[in-house]
């Protein structure tokens, strides 16, 4: 039997792990999404061989907050910023937000379409693996899924293509298109935003200590 203590202080230990990363995504540092991924992966993903936090705490059946507007897609979670004097013109950026619906935990992670690609939707847990188990979360694979490539691509949304003239050398390539590359990382910072919030909306240290 696990001790009901320790495993509550890691479940704090991991929220404060998301929030630290969640600081340092929003002061520029954006890979810091791929530890957030890996501390998503620890609390919700349970294999054979291992247990997640949530199912260690019988958590499992908690209810989770989604920020999903209903169109079932990437739109529902980022939005572009466009900077014509940066070197990258194009990002995606989480909308974060306060207004969300509330689904069980299990349709949260598993089923709930985030990102689609050739008619097929891919849910939060894909991505946070994908991240976490190939893309240097906590390990890095030599090929990656078709749909992550995809969504690293940023070729399914806005472009931009430069025709400007700049008193000196221009910030990015003219006359190519460009698009955002960091949705993948803004989709998993705005995954750890709905995480923190259901912690708190849902107090899920005190859940921990039921009889």
């Amino acid at each position: 039997m696990p001790d009901p203590i320790r495993i509550t202080q890691k479940l704090t230990e991991q929220l404060n792990f998301i929030r630290r990363s969640c600081t340092s995504f929003d002061q520029g540092h954006e890979d810091e999404a791929l530890r957030i991924a890996t501390s998503l992966r620890i609390l919700f993903h349970d294999t054979g061989k291992s247990v997640s936090l949530m199912k260690h705490l019988a958590l499992k059946d908690t209810t989770m907050l989604s920020s999903s507007r209903g169109l079932g897609d990437f739109k529902d979670y980022l939005s572009h910023r466009i900077d014509l004097t940066s070197e990258a013109p194009i990002k995606m950026i989480p909308l974060l937000g306060e207004r969300f619906r509330v689904l069980p935990l299990g349709d949260w992670w598993s089923n709930e379409a985030v990102f689609i690609y050739n008619n097929e939707g891919h849910a939060r847990k894909k991505i946070i693996l994908s991240a976490a188990n190939k893309d240097g979360g906590a390990h890095v694979d030599a090929a990656l899924e078709t749909y992550y490539e995809i969504l690293c691509s940023g070729k399914y949304t806005l472009g931009i293509t430069g025709n400007l003239k700049y008193p000196e050398a221009p910030p990015f390539p003219q006359g190519i298109t460009i698009y955002p590359k960091n949705a993948h990382l803004a989709l998993i910072r705005q995954f750890a935003h709905e995480v923190l919030v259901s912690a708190s909306h849902f107090n899920w240290n005190s859940l921990t200590s039921r009889p």
